[in-house]
């Protein structure tokens, strides 16, 4: 996430899980819409509720987004390499 791609996806995701309840929370209030608020706010308390996993979930979502949606190839991983690579560390 150290990209402009990465941080761009990293607030598009956030937007898809929590950002948009908080949009609805603050024009809720400003307009004086108790739907909105009442939206906001349930989203906002479901999502900070414990046992929910917020932030592990943005941050896939994020990681996704980089990956397939704006296509940066920063990080390669080349699993077959690697799990050679741990197979060997154990075996020693």
């Amino acid at each position: 996430m150290k990209s402009l791609r990465g941080l761009i996806a990293l607030f598009v995701s956030y937007l898809i899980f929590h950002g948009w309840a908080v949009i609805f929370l603050v024009v809720g209030t400003l307009v004086g819409n108790a739907f909105m608020i009442g939206i906001g706010t349930a989203v906002i308390l479901f999502w900070f509720g414990p046992g929910t996993p917020v932030i592990p979930l943005i941050i896939i979502t994020a990681l996704f987004i980089r990956r397939y949606v704006l296509f940066e190839k920063t990080e390669k991983l080349d699993l077959k390499a690697k799990w050679k690579e741990l197979n060997q560390k154990f075996k020693d």
